[in-house]
This record gives structure tokens, sequence and C-alpha cells, in this order.
């Protein structure tokens, strides 16, 4: 998947983490955050690893 896409993802795991706390299930609200903060990093990385790569 390329940086686009994980970012992507990693933004819809951070902006969905908050329904999963609403909905008085805290485990899975941690689990979303810390899955699209994880995410949100890879992304950052592979994509300054592709404009060193051009």
């Amino acid at each position: 998947m390329r940086s686009k896409g994980i970012f992507i993802l990693a933004i819809t795991w951070i902006v969905m983490s908050p329904f999963w706390f609403w909905a008085e299930n805290i485990a899975l609200g941690i689990i979303w955050l810390c899955g699209g903060v994880i995410e949100l990093f890879i992304a950052l990385v592979r994509r300054s690893k592709e404009k060193k790569s051009k």
C-alpha cells in the first residue's frame, strides 16, 4: 500500500476511535487510537523515503 493509502487509513482510525469511547467500549477505542497513530507514523516514514528516492 502506498503512503497515501496508509495515511487515509490512519486518519480514519483516529477519527473513528472516539465513537468507540462513546459506545463505552474503551478497550477498542484505545486500540483504534493507537493503531491510527502507528499507521500515521508508518505513512510519514514511507512518504519521506519516497521523496528521498526521487
